[in-house]
Order: structure tokens, then C-alpha cells, then sequence
């Protein structure tokens, strides 16, 4: 067992009672009125809860000690200069991170362009944390500065939720309408929104509506993507029912400038190869006990030697690379890439990821005209993982077993007739629903509904809803590979390490004899710290030197 981490479904109710206990020490913290040391428990709680599961889809006592701590933090803080207003609205988008890949960041900066009456600006919450990964696309900045916003990234430390809370508030406080596009266990948007922005409308984006997430406390509507379940929005997220509307992912579509033909030559395949396409995050394609996409697949492949499998986002390691070694390399992982159009032009078939399906990558691939087909399982807990979307509902191609799979993925490598019916039919989906006049509508139709509601707040239950079934354990399995102990121990680091010694040192050993692992470097004394800083500084210096 490691940090956050569960090693089997045994561990869940485990899991569950160090996420409250984790939690009713933060409670104590806070009526002892130590805010940073509170809201550090929490930060600590809801990483706690995502993305290793602890049985929780939302809780209502986590937010709402946020809500209290956030009310204290000097409501009456004087908002920051902005540029004036040029447009009927301003929409203030606060993302987690800011990324070239994942549908969260590409959501963000495709509202940006297409909702023209509005203007747009955008600040991430947490982009310190991946400066040595990713810089801000460009695109963020461009589509903002057009609508006539601006684009920032919050400054505070990550091991200060208080003071990042503050540099958000300033700038909520200059919108008209506040769209929360969130990792789910980032908390500084409650804390920024629970006071000081009374006149300020809440709208929380449900982009993640298969895991655990924090923000239904502070929102005036939860928008969600796709259709939802409502015995699950109420008995596992605790969420009103009332208003759920759903707002189809933006897509801006456009033309190849490839024929399918000329792409598969410059890729090095023949004009006469079928190209089975498909692009998600890695961890997608982990099936832990359930059906594996490389499995779905395997008889199709061996079957049609002519056939070809492009992957975007899995690396050629580990099972990519037996398959592609048992099929003389006709599976082609080409690991984390976001150029794709060379491939979107070659691919005769998209297939979605499996068992977690990635929706805006087969909105893309849908909106070029490629044949979709994806895979959700019959048992209806375990469907959410699956596609489904306006667009793609009833007209992507969707089997809920292996034969049916397998039959309906030979019959598009088979019959070319068919294959060109089906892209032509999702194509005609997808641009009516998710780009133009249609998306438009929506987007106003959004924004003049959530103005007529006065009361934030969405939660229907005011207690957290512990009710484990078959979906707790496949994204246990899911996500247990997503996080290592390094990582794990270096949230320790940030969130409890910059605290007074004592206290750090206390808390450091709760936190390990609660199960949540250790970390060593805050048992070291104060005068530890100075020479490691000493230390890091003169390595960046002769770093900077050897360059």
C-alpha cells in the first residue's frame, strides 16, 4: 500500500475513514482559528479523495469547511484593475492548469473563440506546478487578448491556498461570469468565491463526471457535458437534480489538407492499409479486471493483416509493445503528441479508449468524418466510464460486448460503403451540435438561464454519501497506477513542510501513522532546510554554467 494509494477493493472503506479523519483534524485546526494549517489538511483531504478513490463523489463537509475558511480571508479585498469592458459580458475562465493537450484546456480556449459576445479572460490556478512541463499555449493568450480580456496565472506558493485565494478574488470580482474548468481537487476557487463576489455568477463545468471533484458548494448551476443519471447525481454526488443543463464540448471544425491517401504515403503506409486510429491519455487504455482495448482488438488484427493500429498517447512499452511485437509492428504508439491532422487524414476508423473513454478526442476525429466506435459496458454503474455526448449519442457506433465489438469493427474495415455512411452521419452530428449558430444558442441560452437563479449552492445532501459499488473499484484499479509515492510524498513536502517545526513534525508523524507514508525530510530541523536551499542554489548556478 502506498500513500493515497489503495492495493485492493478491500481498501476502500479504509481509504474512506482516513479522508474524514484527515478531515476532522483540518475541523479541529479551524476552531482553533489556525486558517493555513486547516486549509492545508484540506488541500491534503482532497488529494486524499482524487484520484485514488475513497468511495466519494463529491463532499459536502470538505466544502464546507472551505466555504467557512474562505469567508474569513478578508472579503472586503479591493478587486485588481482591468482592462474595460468592450463586450456585453465578461466571462472569467479559471482552469487548473493550462496544457496543449487535454479536452479541459481545449474547452476553455474554443469558448474563447467561439462565444464572440463575450469577453473572455482566463486564470489558472496551479500552472507553477507544471512550468517545467508545459508553458502557456499561445492560443489562450491570442483567443483572450481578441475578446478583449487577459491571461493570468496566479503567483502564491502552492503551500499557500489562502494567499492564492486572495490573487483570485481580486480578479472574480471584475466578472460578470465565473466558469470553473477544474482539476477536482483544486480548492482555491471555493475558498477565492466564498466571499467578496456576491454579484458574481458561478457556473461549475462537470468535465469529470466519472470521479470524485470540489466546487458544487460555490456554483449557482453545474453544467454537465452529457447526459447524467440522476439516481447517481443525487445518491452518489448528493447534486440537486433541478437544474442540470448540458452544454456540448465547443469544436471548431476545419478542412485536411491531405487526402486520405497522400496522408498514409507520408506516414510510410500503403493507400491500400486501413488506419484504426485512436488518441487518449495513457492511463485510459488500463483496464485493471475489465475489458481491455488491446484485447478488443487483438482478433481483428490478427485477422486482416492489411490493418493498421496508430496510437496517440500510449508509448511503445510494456503491452503496446508485445502487441505490436505479436502482429510484426502493426500497432504504431507514438506516445503524448498534439499535432495529429497527419493522422486524423490517414485514419480510416477511430477508436475510442477503452474502458475510459476520451469524448472531445472522438468529437475530433467524429468532426473530420472518420467512423466512430467505442465500447460501454452493459452494467449500468460501470457505463459512465463509456462515450456518449450530444453528437455522438445514438449515431457513434457503441458495443456492450466483445462479439458485437469485434463484428462491427470487421464490418468497417470490410465494406468502404459503410464506413463513409457512418463518418458522413457523425460528422453531420457533431457540426450541428457542438460548433456555429446551434453551439451559439446554447451558450446564450446558458448564460440568461443561470442569471435567474439567485442562491449558490448545488448540493441536495448536506452529508458525505458513502455508498461504494462496482464503479469505486474499477477506478481504484483505474487510477491507482496514476500517482507514485514521490509525488505523494512531495504533497507532504509542500503542505505540510513550510509549517513551524513542531508542528510540521507533528503532523508529519499523524500522517504516518494514519497510513499516509512518510516524509522523511520534514522530520529534519529547521537548520536541514537552509543547507538544502544552500545546496539547490549552487547546483542551479554550476546547472546555468554547464549550459
Amino acid at each position: 500500500m502506498t500513500y493515497f494509494g489503495i492495493s485492493n477493493m478491500f481498501g476502500l472503506s479504509e481509504a474512506n475513514s482516513r479522508f474524514n479523519r484527515l478531515l476532522t483534524l483540518a475541523e479541529q485546526f479551524y476552531e482553533e482559528g489556525n486558517l493555513l494549517v486547516a486549509v492545508r489538511l484540506a488541500q491534503l483531504a482532497a488529494f486524499s479523495a482524487f484520484p485514488v478513490n475513497a468511495g466519494l463523489f463529491g463532499s459536502p463537509r470538505l466544502e464546507q469547511l472551505l466555504f467557512k475558511i474562505g469567508k474569513q480571508i478578508n472579503p472586503k479585498i479591493v478587486s485588481e484593475k482591468v482592462l474595460p469592458a468592450k463586450k456585453p459580458r465578461r466571462v472569467l475562465h479559471i482552469l487548473s492548469y493550462a496544457k496543449p493537450i487535454g479536452g479541459d484546456s481545449r474547452f476553455v480556449w474554443r469558448w474563447m473563440q467561439e462565444d464572440n459576445k463575450s469577453q473572455h479572460s482566463l486564470a489558472i490556478t496551479s500552472q507553477a506546478d507544471i512550468n517545467n512541463k508545459y508553458d502557456i499555449p499561445d492560443i489562450f493568450i491570442k483567443s483572450a487578448e481578441h475578446s478583449g480580456g487577459f491571461v493570468k496565472a496566479l503567483q502564491s506558493p502552492a503551500s499557500n491556498p489562502l494567499s492564492k485565494a486572495l490573487e483570485l478574488r481580486k480578479l472574480c470580482q471584475n466578472a460578470d461570469f465565473v466558469i470553473l474548468h477544474l482539476y477536482p481537487y483544486d480548492i482555491v476557487p471555493i475558498l477565492a468565491l466564498a466571499a467578496g463576489c456576491d454579484f458574481v455568477k458561478v457556473v461549475f463545468i462537470n468535465h469529470s463526471d466519472h470521479t470524485f471533484w470540489v466546487g458544487a458548494s460555490i456554483a449557482h448551476a453545474v453544467v454537465h457535458l452529457r447526459q447524467q443519471n440522476v439516481d447517481f447525481i443525487n445518491m452518489r454526488r448528493g447534486l440537486r437534480d433541478d437544474h442540470m443543463p448540458i452544454l456540448p464540448i465547443p469544436i471548431i471544425p476545419s478542412n485536411l489538407s491531405k487526402t486520405r491517401a497522400e496522408a498514409k504515403r507520408l506516414l510510410g503506409f500503403s493507400p491500400h492499409n486501413i488506419i484504426l486510429l485512436t488518441i487518449a491519455s495513457p492511463f485510459k487504455y488500463f483496464a485493471g479486471e475489465q475489458v481491455s482495448f488491446l484485447e478488443l482488438i487483438a482478433p481483428t488484427l490478427k485477422y486482416f493483416p492489411h490493418v493498421i493500429l496508430i496510437a496517440v498517447g500510449p508509448e511503445h512499452k510494456g503491452p503496446w509493445k508485445i502487441m505490436s511485437d505479436q502482429t510484426n509492428g502493426r500497432i504504431v504508439a507514438l506516445g503524448r503528441r498534439w499535432d495529429n491532422e497527419t493522422l486524423y487524414a490517414a485514419a480510416d476508423i477511430y477508436l475510442d479508449s477503452v474502458p475510459f473513454s476520451s469524448i472531445t478526442s472522438c468529437l475530433e476525429a467524429g468532426s473530420y468524418g472518420i467512423p466512430l466506435l467505442g465500447f460501454r459496458s452493459s452494467n449500468q454503474e460501470l457505463g459512465i466510464l463509456g462515450p456518449g455526448a450530444p453528437g455522438l449519442d445514438n449515431v457513434m457506433l457503441i458495443a456492450d460486448d466483445e462479439e458485437t465489438y469485434n463484428n462491427t469493427l470487421n464490418k468497417l474495415i470490410q465494406d468502404e460503403n459503410y464506413r463513409l455512411l457512418q463518418g458522413q452521419n457523425i460528422k453531420k452530428e457533431i457540426i450541428s451540435m457542438h460548433t456555429g449558430n446551434k453551439w451559439k444558442f446554447i451558450i446564450n441560452e446558458l448564460y440568461e438561464n443561470v442569471l435567474k437563479i439567485d442562491n449558490k449552492g448545488c448540493f441536495l445532501e448536506n452529508e458525505d454519501l458513502f455508498n461504494p459499488g462496482k464503479l469505486d473499484y474499477a477506478l481504484l484499479q483505474l487510477y491507482e497506477q496514476v500517482q507514485g509515492g514521490a509525488h505523494n510524498r512531495q504533497l507532504i513536502r509542500d503542505f505540510i513542510g513550510t509549517l513551524p517545526y513542531q508542528l510540521r513534525l507533528r503532523l508529519t508523524w499523524w500522517l504516518y501513522m494514519e497510513g499516509f507514508g512518510l516524509c522523511y525530510l520534514n522530520l529534519f530541523p529547521p537548520l536541514f532546510d537552509v543547507i538544502i536551499k544552500v545546496i539547490g542554489r549552487g547546483i542551479k548556478k554550476i546547472y546555468k554554467i554547464l549550459l
